[in-house]
């Protein structure tokens, strides 16, 4: 547990893993940080003071004590130290402002009249964080943003290589926004930013090995967490399941033909109607079960977690789903699986575009070049 070459070097290790355990747990009592760290009591107890006068977390009376003897503190994180979530899209530009603890306190979606461009999505966002400040007044403070993109976003330089459906090529939205903002961005794949949310908040038992699949206007993507971290690729660009072939003659925004985002949309079961939106998604089943059976295949999940407008395919069509599934995957690896929708609704990729952006933050919370006393005044 203890990693480094100097006092300071596990000062800031120690504070790593207790801010983040209680971010990722949401509320802990002092005993379980110490338990699940290994640290001691006394150690534990500093550290806690220390993320407490930082404003990072704080301590509450835990409920009557269930044995004898004085009941462990609840430490849980505070709403003082925030990060900002965009997630541009091909009709609208979403920004969420999202507390430690994954935490979203306010979501603003801002429709547009056609495809967003990367400096139309820097301006928007811009303008809402801009708000966003003003009505935080002195006692919070914003210290990064994370952007999910629907296309290739290079992991070293967070440059958007290839968005389709944006029509973005070669876009530094990270250099972008953060000029206008003054902040640091992080970005990266939006179904790679909901695969963190829910594998580290969603309701899933043994999330360990999971594939989340996003589906949006700007089409199909997928995160991948194999043994409890995500599978990025060489550089950042797994994941893109909407472009696997699943057959059909249509011409894909990629520039393939037969890609799984064709033939599986939110556009073409809306086309449906209401009343036949059930059979609708019955018919894309098929085309869907060819994507993740071939998956399952390759790297043998025990979860896959279906979001956007996908999370509807398992309510109203669950056994069409298991069958077309069954019938594209090898039966060892199909019967280990689980497939079920997202649990975290519309907050998914503002939770884990704001994950994106809390790192530096948990790998190291004495970064903050602003401390925030117990009070929440900045100082």
């Amino acid at each position: 547990m203890r990693i480094g070459t100097s006092t300071d070097d596990v000062r800031r290790r120690n504070l790593s893993v207790v801010l983040s355990l209680v971010h990722r747990r949401r509320a802990l009592s002092r005993a379980d940080l110490t338990k699940r760290t290994g640290l001691s009591r006394s150690t534990v107890k500093a550290l806690v003071e220390e993320l407490t006068d930082a404003g990072l977390v704080e301590e509450v009376q835990a409920g009557p004590p269930s044995q004898v003897g004085r009941p462990s503190p609840l430490v849980r994180p505070r709403s003082r130290v925030l990060t900002v979530a965009v997630n541009p899209e091909v009709d609208a530009i979403t920004i969420g402002l999202v507390a430690l603890g994954g935490r979203v306190l306010e979501m603003k979606r801002r429709p547009t009249t056609d495809v967003p461009s990367a400096a139309e999505t820097t301006a928007v966002a811009a303008k809402v964080i801009a708000g966003m400040r003003r009505g935080l007044g002195s006692q919070c403070t914003i210290t990064a943003i994370g952007v999910a993109v629907p296309g290739l976003v290079h992991a070293f330089d967070k440059t958007v290589q290839l968005a389709p459906h944006l029509e973005w090529h070669d876009e530094s939205i990270g250099e972008m926004l953060s000029a206008a903002t003054g902040l640091p961005v992080f970005a990266a794949n939006d179904a790679n930013a909901g695969a963190i949310a829910e594998h580290i908040f969603g309701n899933h038992h043994d999330p360990d090995h999971m594939i989340y699949v996003n589906g949006g206007a700007s089409g199909i993507g997928a995160g991948f967490v194999v043994s409890g971290e995500l599978l990025e690729g060489a550089a950042g660009y797994a994941g893109e399941l909407g472009h696997t072939f699943v057959g059909g003659g249509k011409r894909c925004h990629c520039g393939q033909i037969g890609c799984l985002e064709t033939e599986v949309s939110q556009r073409l079961i809306n086309a449906a109607g209401a009343a036949k939106k059930r059979q609708g998604i019955e018919r894309q089943t098929r085309y869907l079960g060819i994507a993740l059976g071939n998956a399952i295949n390759m790297l043998n999940p025990r979860l896959i977690v279906l979001g956007g407008f996908l999370r509807e395919f398992p309510v109203l069509a669950p056994q069409a789903l298991l069958d077309a599934v069954a019938e594209h995957s090898m039966r060892g690896p199909n019967e280990m699986v689980r497939i079920v929708p997202a649990s975290l609704g519309a907050e998914t990729l503002m939770i884990g575009a704001a994950e994106l952006a809390f790192a530096p933050l948990l790998a190291d919370p004495t970064h903050l070049n602003k401390r925030i006393d117990r009070d929440g005044a900045a100082r």
